[in-house]
């Protein structure tokens, strides 16, 4: 009877450890090395920001303002082609600061070094911007096709 009391809390206490899940973050984009590019969308009556994060590896993830989430992988090809769209087209030299109430971003960052552009539903001169943030949306579109964005 002893030996099966044993058993008992031994399964118990196994059983325990397996279902402690791990607190750490699946990515860091504030404390990560990485090159990344980061856009989104906020401001309105709540104020909310959501981000979505492409890194060079192609991974894609999702910020809430809470938690970071892995929402997919964009093909190598077309990873390589956005990174090598922001240096041609010129956003690392580009200076736009335009909010509004509801805005939209785009922010390249890499070993600290950060620049952001930023507009809201003011008409800007430089319709580049636009079609790069509908690229970039687009491809968040391929990676999670059954939720509203």
């Amino acid at each position: 009877m002893k030996s099966y009391l044993i058993y008992l809390l031994l399964l118990i206490n196994a059983l325990g450890i397996m279902s402690c899940k791990s607190t750490k973050p699946a990515f860091d984009p504030e404390t990560s090395d990485k090159e990344m590019i980061i856009f989104g969308t906020g401001g309105g009556f709540t104020g909310k920001v959501i981000k979505y994060i492409l890194t060079t590896d192609g991974n894609m993830y999702s910020y809430n303002g809470s938690e970071t989430l892995k929402i997919g992988k964009a093909p190598k090809a077309m990873t390589n082609q956005v990174f090598a769209n922001y240096k041609t087209l010129g956003f690392s030299q580009m200076t736009l600061n335009d909010p509004g109430n509801k805005f939209s971003f785009i922010e390249y960052q890499k070993s600290g070094d950060k620049n952001k552009v930023v507009w809201g539903k003011n008409p800007i001169e430089n319709k580049n911007v636009e079609t790069y943030f509908a690229v970039l949306m687009n491809i968040v579109k391929k990676l999670k096709p059954t939720e509203t964005l």
